[in-house]
């Protein structure tokens, strides 16, 4: 395995210099640093992240912390933050369960985006002394602790107003994990809603946010005779599963039951009928919050954080 010492005698130069050139530091000239990268690349040499973890504090690594990688939220949400950090030369660690605790304990990311109820405050809290943490699930009040959240409760709230002043009465709330920010905040919108109004809400189920737990709350719906004629999805994998159930039990949408979820994935252009839903920009937000992150591990201030663009999209899945 070719060394450092090895590349500066391929180019011809110190290994001081050599080690300026390849953490791209001042003090190189051009050709010089052309030259020492030349050389590495022809021996294969990386350098070693953990022992220029030691001498500079910094591991060039941005963590962000999810609570499962399937879904296409993640998706989107990840390629555009790699694409960000890409550009700084900054590497994307991506990490879930108990390995997180583990990266944030022991300090192996130069930042922190968090988007998992599962760590706790406290965790988050220790590793903000000294390094920065955006939470997408939370606000929680620390200098070191930025928040930029969905806004779940006001985007629910509102679509479910429409739905009252359009006729609806009978209204079901299809759930994802209880435990979840994202699913309380949705419920606490839906039953705000509804409880201005005087309406109790007809029934709850609980899935998991796939298509497949959607799939069988509809086939659930289908076995009951009082039905409701509104259910509202707390996302659209679960919405997308729920219509094919219907579908498949011969139940009319939006004629007998209408269906309306959250998120705006590109699912929902892709089922019969087009899906009704709160549509979150995810893409930008992925942007945004990654360029926040590159001031705060520069050093800058970050004086406000904003909420992704979010916006109710009628559609056939609703009258």
């Amino acid at each position: 395995m070719a060394t450092i010492k090895d590349v500066a005698k391929l180019a011809g130069v110190s290994i001081s210099t050599a080690s300026l050139a390849l953490n791209d530091l001042p003090n190189v000239s051009k050709k010089t640093k052309a030259k020492v990268l030349k050389a590495a690349e022809e021996l294969g040499y990386h350098p070693n992240l953990s022992a220029r973890s030691l001498k500079t504090n910094k591991t060039g690594n941005i963590g962000v912390f999810i609570y499962g990688f399937g879904g296409p939220i993640f998706s989107d949400l990840l390629e555009t933050i790699h694409m960000e950090l890409l550009k700084e030369g900054l590497n994307l660690v991506v990490s879930t369960g108990k390995s997180s605790s583990e990266l944030l304990k022991n300090r192996q990311v130069d930042g922190a985006i968090i988007f998992d109820t599962k760590i706790t405050d406290e965790e988050i809290i220790s590793f903000a002394k000294n390094k920065p943490v955006i939470v997408l699930d939370r606000n929680l009040d620390h200098p070191n602790v930025y928040s930029s959240v969905v806004k779940n409760k006001q985007m629910v709230y509102e679509l479910i107003k429409e739905m009252i002043k359009r006729g609806y009465k009978k209204f079901s709330y299809a759930s994802g994990p209880k435990r979840t920010k994202d699913n309380q905040d949705r419920y606490e919108g839906f039953l705000k809603a509804l409880d201005e109004q005087n309406i109790v809400p007809h029934l709850q189920f609980v899935g998991n946010f796939t298509i497949e737990s959607g799939y069988s709350i509809g086939e659930s719906i289908a076995k009951i005779e009082d039905k409701p004629d509104f259910i509202f999805c707390a996302n659209d994998e679960m919405a997308v599963g729920l219509i094919r159930a219907l579908k498949d039990n011969k139940i009319h949408i939006p004629q007998q039951i209408a269906v309306a979820g959250f998120d705006g994935i590109y699912l929902g252009d892709y089922i019969t009928p087009k899906l009704t839903t709160i549509k979150v920009d995810y893409l930008n937000w992925g942007v945004y919050i990654s360029q926040k992150m590159i001031l705060l591990i520069k050093g800058h201030d970050v004086y406000e954080m904003k909420e992704p663009k979010a916006e109710i999209i009628y559609k056939k899945s609703t009258q």
